[in-house]
């Protein structure tokens, strides 16, 4: 059982350096960019003030006792709720000694500054909690497979393996929530999106039920240089089980701060915003998708199927070290190098425009001196044990990826892609049919046929690239900030597709050869050839004449 009001938690630590008293010296957001800096490895980045003062009122409308930062930083969260109820009790949990040190003098004057990891500290309960819990990968953490298990017994659901940090703090911040309590938090939005996201989508479906979830819409970037789609959760413990619980995306912060007053003066008719029941999410559909796309995607007889079931996806070949395993044509020549040392690869997405990329295209970027040349000597001649004794002089293969190899100089054992599919886009996702041999690096994801189906890669492309093809994007992209979208190799093979009929080989041809044509085309008149020619290959019909494609 918690014990009220952070007792047990406080009288565990005495220590000097350990748990100090802030003396409120210096002022928080000013402070923050050379922090920033400092604490960017750990996964910490200062909420901006305008974010604070939103999430502050929420958490102090209750006029709480205490008020819990569990990842505190300098102490920003907690001085825009010090301005606004001054009698509450303010902690700050901080688990790098250095932060807290110099929120010492940037914390509230008597805030309760404690040195502990968070998740594994027994923090009691508070009446306000407020939070930026840090964003580290899951492949980060270092807590062993006995921590996870109490972790899953603690918070009451089972935990995907790859849950993010904050995602953790998200589920333990509730646990240590007071009845009665309010608490803030706002965290990328993307495990709304993420496989490992589905436990904690139905935990706050289920038990949580939040009053209120704000997604911020992908194009207002909260956070600057970071590029990542936010999310507030609103939560109150002890509110009845029927009560309302409303997840909205918002395209500016005067849109947040409408709906959060409509949440406290519980007058949900007072904003404009559309509000979308909690209810109607299913936790295992991405429910980005269904705020900014406005429907959720069902199979009709249209699409009956994904792109799964033709092609598996792979991701592209990281090679640890770009600068030294990509090589220019020129960058060849001056280590006495060869072609035969190298293998065609396209190292970045600019680099293949258009719906096909050929092997005439390759050779012209290989004549420009662009790097698409992939290190992979077949033999070790004199000038390649030069060259690698340089990487050896670089530290290459002491970096994580060249180290984990058999071999440190050899790539990834990648076969030649049928089809890329850009990783990240921001306007039309890009997929290109490659015809020219080359390989690709991590900028884009690899289909590869199942069967050996003549055309049917052709047939794919096109479809991909089609109205309906992006009708098929927006079901399963992944959204960060600045309006820039992410797609997981498991995200492309979700993506739903028609039945791709066979095609002989003279006429797969042919298509392939009018995708080359279509390459002139202005994008919108494009686009409408491309819609013709799915339309005769594949039985779809005008996607325009379907209003929402279903």
């Amino acid at each position: 059982m918690k014990v009220r009001e952070s007792q047990n938690f406080l009288t565990l630590f005495s220590e000097p350096l350990v748990v100090e008293t802030a003396c409120g010296e210096t002022n928080p957001h000013s402070d923050a960019s050379d922090w920033e800096r400092e604490t960017k490895s750990l996964g910490q980045v200062p909420t901006p003030q305008p974010i604070a003062q939103l999430m502050a009122r929420w958490v102090t409308s209750l006029k709480p006792a205490t008020v819990l930062d569990p990842a505190a930083g300098l102490g920003s969260l907690l001085h825009e709720c010090h301005r606004l109820h001054r009698h509450a009790r303010l902690v700050g949990v901080e688990r790098d000694q250095s932060t807290l040190l110099q929120a010492k003098s940037a914390a509230p004057r008597g805030t309760k500054l404690i040195l502990s990891d968070y998740l594994l500290a027994e923090a009691g309960q508070f009446q306000g909690i407020i939070a930026n819990p840090p964003y580290v990968k899951a492949q980060r953490l270092e807590y062993s497979e006995g921590t996870w298990q109490t972790f899953e017994e603690s918070f009451g659901t089972r935990l995907d393996r790859l849950t993010n940090l904050y995602g953790l703090f998200l589920l333990k911040i509730w646990e240590d929530l007071a009845p009665h309590g309010r608490a803030a938090v706002i965290t990328p939005a993307e495990y709304l999106n993420a496989n490992f996201g589905t436990e904690i989508k139905e935990r706050l479906r289920e038990v949580m039920r939040p009053p209120g979830i704000i997604v911020f819409d992908p194009t207002l970037n909260l956070f600057g240089q970071t590029l990542t789609t936010s999310a507030i959760i609103l939560l109150e413990k002890g509110r009845p089980r029927n009560a309302p619980s409303r997840i909205v995306k918002v395209g500016s912060l005067q849109e947040a701060e409408m709906f959060l007053r409509s949440i406290i003066d519980d007058a949900s008719n007072t904003c404009n915003t559309v509000q979308h029941d909690l209810d109607g999410f299913n936790p295992k559909v991405k429910w980005l998708n269904i705020l900014f796309n406005g429907s959720v995607f069902a199979k009709s007889q249209h699409l009956p199927g994904v792109v799964g079931d033709y092609f598996i996806c792979r991701r592209g070949i990281a090679t640890g070290g770009n600068d030294f395993f990509c090589l220019s044509r020129s960058e060849l020549d001056q280590n006495n190098l060869t072609v035969s040392d190298a293998e065609p690869c396209v190292t970045k997405a600019t680099d293949a425009s258009g719906l096909v990329f050929t092997s005439e295209k390759f050779s012209a970027i290989a004549a420009s001196d662009r790097k698409c040349y992939l290190l992979n000597p077949r033999h070790k001649s004199t000038d390649v044990e030069k060259y690698l004794k340089t990487g050896e002089h670089l530290g290459i293969p002491r970096r994580h990826l060249p180290s984990h190899r058999p071999v440190w100089y050899l790539p990834e054992n990648r076969l030649v892609a049928d089809i890329w599919v850009a990783v990240f886009s921001r306007e039309a996702p890009k997929f290109v049919l490659n015809t020219s041999g080359a390989k690709n690096l991590t900028c884009f994801h690899g289909l590869y046929v199942r069967s050996k189906q003549c055309g049917i890669a052709s047939l794919l492309t096109l479809y991909l690239n089609s109205s309906w093809g992006r009708f098929a994007f927006a079901q399963v992209n992944r959204f960060y900030g600045d309006g820039l979208n992410k797609l997981e190799p498991k995200d492309v093979e979700a993506l739903p597709c028609p039945r791709l009929p066979k095609m002989e080989f003279d006429e797969a041809e042919k298509l392939t050869n009018q995708m080359k044509t279509l390459e002139t085309f202005p994008p919108n008149e494009r686009l409408v050839h491309v819609d013709i020619l799915v339309g005769r290959h594949l039985d779809l019909p005008e996607y325009a004449s379907l209003g929402a494609g279903h």
